[in-house]
């Protein structure tokens, strides 16, 4: 079963162009076993024993294209189990077909005793087909099931922020934060609309809070990179800029303010 809090998740949020509102991006969700057979069905149990097992022995090698098959065959023979339902929709994430995984989460989301467990997949999936509305929507009902989940507000948010609305996702940062202190991710975000908003002190503040106990976290690097060169910090803002570059390479915003300090330094 997923894990659904990004505590868990492990987002990488390495802000992909959200100072150009883009959209931060997740892993792909674990490979994750099949369940054992639920209770009546139209398949009788060692049937569906045996496809477990053979779904099971496929999705341990990453062969989620064959695993595929038994996935639907266990879906379809029982159609009541979340179950089931969730296998189906991990398998159509691996292949990349999200179009069909949404449509699974879904389904999850009528039929599981805890259907915030499709959260925040679901808005992954219609992220992922470019449906932003859809995604909108989606991490709206997440949140409705539980208002007070930090990971659900933070999810909510990037989604408001990369709409361009400032002010609804500065709110709910803002409300995260009443709940999560210490939730670094939420605090940067707001940091991040500071710094669109000309309140790049509170920004650079916040950045430097969160790289006293994470001093690795290519966010706030990011932050108090481009807060600095606001301020003309061209030295202290290549140093938090190259060290974050040392640590994700392919960092493209990264590479583009570092290009801004080069140019502001007449290199």
């Amino acid at each position: 079963m997923l894990d659904t809090p990004a505590s868990r998740i492990t987002l990488s949020l390495a802000v992909v162009g959200l100072f150009y509102w883009a959209l931060f991006t997740g892993h792909a969700p674990a490979p994750a076993a099949p369940p054992a057979p639920d209770g009546p069905s139209g398949m009788a149990t060692d049937v569906a024993k045996s496809l477990v097992a053979e779904a099971r022995a496929l999705v341990s090698d990453g062969d989620y294209a064959k695993a595929l098959e038994p996935a639907r065959k266990l879906h379809d023979a029982n159609p009541s189990s979340h179950n089931y339902v969730e296998q189906l929709a991990i398998t159509y994430h691996h292949l990349n077909r999200p179009v069909e995984e949404a449509e699974l989460w879904e389904e999850y989301l009528l039929k599981a005793p805890h259907p915030n467990q499709a959260c925040p997949h679901l808005g992954f999936a219609y992220r992922a087909q470019g449906r932003q509305d859809k995604a909108l929507d989606a991490f709206e009902r997440c949140l409705a099931l539980d208002p007070d989940d930090p990971d659900a507000i933070l999810f909510l948010a990037l989604a408001e922020e990369r709409g361009g609305r400032a002010e609804k996702a500065a709110e709910l940062y803002e409300r995260g934060l009443a709940l999560a202190p210490g939730y670094a991710d939420l605090r940067l975000g707001l940091a991040r609309i500071g710094l669109r908003t000309g309140r790049v002190g509170e920004a650079k503040s916040a950045a430097l809070s969160v790289l006293k106990t994470s001093p690795d976290n290519t966010d706030a690097l990011l932050v108090a990179g481009l807060a600095c060169l606001r301020t003309g910090e061209t030295a202290e803002a290549r140093t938090y800029l190259e060290h974050g570059l040392r640590l994700s390479p392919g960092n493209s915003d990264l590479t583009q303010a570092l290009a801004q300090v080069a140019a502001r330094e007449g290199r």
